[in-house]
This record gives structure tokens, C-alpha cells and sequence, in this order.
């Protein structure tokens, strides 16, 4: 067998050339399903390079599902039969999105309206937020650069905001160029604006399922069709379907939350971001990342976005998580689509408020947001354990709680058999409770018995009668079924 020059360098550049050749080879056909592939000795000899790096090759080929091993067999390639196991259980054919029913509608607009238990946002009480700080900050610099209110709001952004974003992204693996960000008006105009440039109707969009609601409405107005990924066990995107769904050309756009995920409150793993990304890349796949989350998660290291692993993923954040709900600053950047999402963006809302980039701006040079983020992670994963035990502890045997990595919210699976959310929704609201019903997650009913809690708002005696009135309900209607 001929010897294959590759370009030298390190060990794990090398084991990645050669998967790639071979990955080269099952795409063209030249290795068929079930082909045996050449053996650690073959492949060392063939690529001259070490046992080791033989080996990692063809488990890097394994890890990514385009070869399994056979005991005492060697590796082959993947199958037919499992390569099509693989994309069949993802979620069948896309989705089109049709209006939504008088009661979902209904249900959507009550959330987040004024009630007297706040269990349905994904934000927190105003003490959790440097608003005097913010106030100070905004204060003086009205007065030292009165031209920061009275000027025209318009260009892509307030420049030494778009500095600070771009000094803190080093610390998340992100080297991203400041010429090539967008402020915007929160982090959902972020999305809308990339979704926009990117996708046109009809074409078919991945999301994470149980999937935000916004999100799912925003696909919906677009007139796109979409895929609903289950989660694997771990809580985060099955990566496995997902890559599926890259290989065979189905979807355009994968939009994911891959820090943080709103409901469930997990993050992918590195391998799996890197993996992902990389499947995205060989498929032509464009990826819209929301990582508004990012910063509220509570290891001691902030989570690396999937922007860190690939430099097309398209990467969408903002500080109304962090700073303040009502400070609706977000930001957007991407290499290849940010001169169109910039003139979407002006003809749009044309720009957003300078004085208010300039007040977060301060607060990240200065050091007060660091501080303060200490202090946000602490008080909410207090407040999500406290209302997990008592969840745990009051709704009937069955029950499942998330265990979120950050964020405010936790996700509870009642028993099957348990009264349908839709009922349980309107009886928590009719005494004062606000909860997310998990019908509005999802563009079918498949999480009925599922719905979503907030943490932000503090745990307190009113917070645990609330879960406890919950849990009866749900109890009463095992009885009754």
C-alpha cells in the first residue's frame, strides 16, 4: 500500500488529517457502508505516523459516527442501517409551523403579565441588578458627554462597548474581530436580524427541543419550517441526531442555546460543541448561537461558546440577563453575514441607544460587572436549589426536576397521568401564579405535562405555598385519573 504524504506538525493535527482523508473517502464512496477500514499497523504505515496517532484517528472517526468497532474485528464503516437508525429517530419529516390556537396564543401573551407569584419568567428581581450602580454610571456620563443622549442613534455601535465585548471573549475561547459586531436592541433582535439574513420562507431550521417559545414564534413569523432535536439524557441537544440531520442536507440553520439552555439549564460539553460545529462546517450547515446565558453559569469556569470551535458560527449575546432585564443592549457578530445583518438592522431599528451602550461599556471596564456577576450566580443557584427541593419534596413520586448549570429556571416533568398543564396553567393563574406551560416549548403536545418555574424571584414563604398549591393540584388528579 502507498505511502500518503501529510503535512507535518503535531500529533494532533496529524490524527486529524488523516480522519478527515478517510471521512473524504466515505463521502465520495470510495469506502461503502460496511467497508473494513485499514488497521492501526496499515493506517501508521500508510500516513507515516506513530501507533498512537493510527489509533486516534480511527476513534476521532468512531466519536463522530462514520466508523464503529468490532471486537477482535477492527474498525468499519458505519452501516446504512445504523447510519439511517441515526437520522430516523431525530423528528421525522421538518415541521411547518402553523398559527398558533386561541389558547396557546392566549397562554403566551399571560405570561410575563403581572401576577402575584413570579414563577414564569426567565429574569429576576431588580435586587438581584446593580441598578444604582447603572444609575450612577448613566448620571455621569450625561453630564461629562451630553452628546451620548443627544446625539443621532445610528452606525453599528457605541466603540468602546464593542471593545470591552471583544476583551472579554478572549476569556471564552472567542477571537472576534470588533469591526464585525452589531449592537442591538437585546439579544432577541440579535437573533431575528441573523435568522433574516440567513434563511428565506420555506427553508427548515434545527432547534433544541424543549425549545424557547420566543424562538419558536420567531421561526413561525418567518414562515421557515423546523426540526425539533430531542435532548439527549445528559439535557443538552442529542448531538448524535443532530449531525444526522447535517449529513443528509435537511436543514439550512441550527439555532442553538448551547450555554444555558432555556428550559432545561444545561450546557453541551467542549467535545460535543467541537463536534457539532465541525459537522456544521463539512455540511454547510449555518449555526445561530444564543448565548445570552453564558455568563450566569455557575462553575468556576464560564462556559465556552460553540463560536470558540468554529469562526462561522453566527454568535448572539446581550446583558438584559446580567445587568438588567431593562436594559434591552444586545449584540450580534459574525464573519460572513454581518454586512447584511447590519443593513437589516438600519432598516429596521436603525441603531440602538448610545447612552445605554455606554453605561454597560463602563461597567465592564471598570470592573463592577465582574463583581456583580459573582454575586448574580451565587443568589440564583441558592435559589434554584431551594426551589428544586421543595419541588422534589412536595409533587408526587415521578417527578422529574432539572438540575440547571445556571440561568433562573428549572424544568418539571410531572407524571403522565397527571392533569394536563394547559389546566394546570389556568388554575395557577387564577389564584396568582405564574408558572411557563410546557405546551408553548414545543409545536406539539408532547410536553403537556412538562412546565417551566423561575428562581429569579427569590424563595420565600409565598414561593413555597405557591409549588405546594402546584403539587397538590397534581396529586388530586393522580388520584382522580
Amino acid at each position: 500500500m502507498p505511502v500518503v504524504k501529510i503535512a507535518q506538525g503535531h500529533a494532533h493535527s496529524r490524527y486529524r488529517q488523516v480522519a478527515e482523508q478517510i471521512k473524504q473517502a466515505i463521502h465520495a464512496g470510495s469506502l461503502p457502508p460496511d467497508t473494513r477500514l485499514p488497521s492501526v499497523r496499515t493506517l501508521a504505515t500508510q500516513y507515516g505516523i506513530s501507533l498512537t496517532t493510527a489509533l486516534k484517528a480511527l476513534r476521532t472517526l468512531e466519536d463522530e459516527h462514520y466508523a464503529v468497532a468490532k471486537p477482535k474485528s477492527g474498525f468499519f464503516v458505519v452501516s446504512r442501517k445504523e447510519y439511517m437508525q441515526e437520522g430516523s429517530v431525530v423528528a421525522g419529516q421538518p415541521r411547518e409551523l402553523a398559527p398558533l390556537d386561541e389558547q396557546t396564543e392566549l397562554h403566551m401573551a399571560m405570561v410575563g403579565e403581572n401576577c402575584r407569584v413570579r414563577l414564569d419568567l426567565a429574569n429576576g428581581d431588580i435586587s438581584l441588578y446593580p441598578i444604582k450602580k447603572l444609575g450612577l454610571i448613566m448620571r455621569q456620563l450625561g453630564y461629562s458627554k451630553p452628546s451620548l443622549l443627544g446625539d443621532m442613534v445610528k452606525g453599528t455601535g457605541y466603540t468602546p462597548l464593542k471593545a470591552e465585548i471583544v476583551r472579554r471573549a478572549v476569556d471564552y475561547g472567542c477571537n472576534i474581530n470588533p469591526d464585525n459586531i452589531l449592537i442591538t436592541n437585546g439579544c432577541i433582535e440579535a437573533l431575528s436580524l441573523s435568522l433574516r439574513a440567513t434563511v428565506t420562507a420555506g427553508d427548515v431550521v434545527a432547534v433544541e427541543s424543549p425549545c424557547y417559545f420566543v424562538l419558536l414564534q420567531m421561526l413561525r413569523d418567518l414562515n421557515l419550517r423546523v426540526i425539533e432535536v430531542d435532548a439527549c439524557k445528559e439535557g443538552y441537544v442529542d448531538s448524535k441526531k443532530l449531525v444526522a440531520l447535517f449529513r443528509e442536507n435537511t436543514v439550512k440553520v441550527f439555532v442553538t442555546l448551547a450555554n444555558i439552555n432555556n428550559p432545561l439549564g444545561k450546557s453541551i460539553p467542549n467535545e460535543e460543541k467541537s463536534y457539532i460545529a465541525r459537522q456544521a462546517d463539512e455540511n454547510g450547515v449555518i449555526i445561530i448561537e444564543d448565548d445570552i446565558f453564558g455568563d450566569t453559569a455557575f462553575g468556576e469556569q464560564r462556559p465556552f461558546p460553540m463560536r470558540a470551535f468554529s469562526p462561522h458560527v453566527i454568535l448572539c449575546s446581550g446583558f438584559s440577563k446580567t445587568v438588567a432585564p431593562g436594559i434591552r443592549i444586545g449584540w450580534v457578530h459574525s464573519n460572513n453575514y454581518i454586512r447584511k445583518i447590519m443593513s437589516l438592522k438600519y432598516t429596521s431599528s436603525m441603531g440602538s441607544p448610545i447612552l445605554s451602550q455606554a453605561t454597560i461599556g463602563e461597567l465592564l471596564r471598570n470592573g463592577g460587572y465582574d463583581a456583580h456577576l459573582r454575586k448574580l450566580r451565587y443568589e440564583l443557584a441558592s435559589q434554584i436549589r431551594k426551589i428544586r427541593q421543595t419541588v422534589l419534596r412536595e409533587f408526587p413520586e415521578g417527578t422529574k426536576v432539572s438540575e440547571p448549570e445556571g440561568g433562573y429556571v428549572l424544568w418539571v416533568e410531572m407524571p403522565q397521568k397527571a392533569l394536563n398543564v394547559r389546566s394546570l396553567f389556568i388554575k395557577a393563574r387564577n389564584v396568582g401564579i405564574g408558572i411557563a406551560p410546557g405546551h408553548i416549548f414545543a409545536t406539539d403536545d408532547r410536553y403537556d405535562h412538562c412546565f417551566r418555574l423561575n428562581a429569579g424571584f427569590g424563595y420565600n414563604d409565598d414561593v413555597e405555598q405557591a409549588i405546594v398549591q402546584l403539587a397538590q393540584w397534581c396529586i388530586q388528579s393522580l388520584k382522580e385519573s
